[in-house]
């Protein structure tokens, strides 16, 4: 439980260690029998949020017949994980040895993409820029993968994601793992990507601007701009 509780603390927080998910693999890939099915989802999960690679010892065949025979104790939660780290470990590591069976993963996938939520203010905000725009933003597109997108829309004639980054995708305004990986993955998945941080879209609102231009303007002039020069 604790080297599964600190792999997922420091790629939680996005923080790079990679002596010590060397380190972790070996003692893991040791001991990986003791593993509950909460920890096998987070150590699984710190791995692909890590993007750490140099641990072929541990997701071998061997992993996955243990994820196989833990397969009806995984809460919903440890199978959106182990959907990501399937991803990671099959599309951006190129290694099926170590996954478990189709249906199993077909659990993960429908857990996944079954995931849902209301629209906050700040996705309704953005919607409305950019209809405004004349964009035609699409809303809670869904990918072959099972990410929902915030917003879809075409520019330069490519589609560009639109990621309403709310406080709790940050710390210290920092990107979190889960937001690097979701980031990470939908760009390995072909899609450009711009990230809207929460804060700076409020200073729309509440900061002073020399032009005194109303917010509906500020909104537009950002867009424009973050379209031209951020997008990942």
């Amino acid at each position: 439980q604790e080297l599964a509780s600190l792999a997922w603390a420091f790629a939680t927080v996005g923080q790079p260690a990679p002596a010590l998910f060397d380190g972790l693999a070996v003692v893991a890939a040791q001991r990986l029998t003791f593993f509950k099915p909460l920890e096998v989802a987070n150590v699984a999960w710190a791995f692909a949020a890590a993007d750490h690679r140099t641990a072929p010892a541990l997701f071998d065949e061997g992993f996955g017949r243990h994820v196989e025979s833990l397969g009806g104790g995984f809460n919903d939660g440890s199978l959106v994980q182990l959907h990501q780290w399937a991803l990671w470990l099959e599309r951006e590591c190129g290694r099926a040895d170590g996954l478990p069976s189709e249906q199993l993963r077909a659990r993960f996938h429908a857990a996944f993409a079954s995931r849902g939520g209301r629209p906050s203010r700040l996705h309704k905000e953005v919607l409305s820029a950019l209809a405004s725009l004349r964009l035609e933003p699409a809303e809670h597109l869904q990918t072959d993968e099972g990410y929902t997108l915030d917003l879809v829309v075409e520019w330069r004639g490519e589609k560009v994601a639109v990621m309403v980054d709310a406080p709790w995708h940050f710390h210290n305004r920092q990107p979190t793992g889960h937001t690097l990986l979701r980031r990470r993955q939908l760009r390995h998945f072909g899609w450009r990507v711009l990230p809207l941080p929460h804060w700076e879209w409020s200073t729309l609102y509440h900061s002073a601007v020399a032009d005194d231009a109303p917010p509906q303007r500020r909104m537009q002039t950002y867009l424009l701009y973050a379209l031209e020069q951020r997008v990942i």
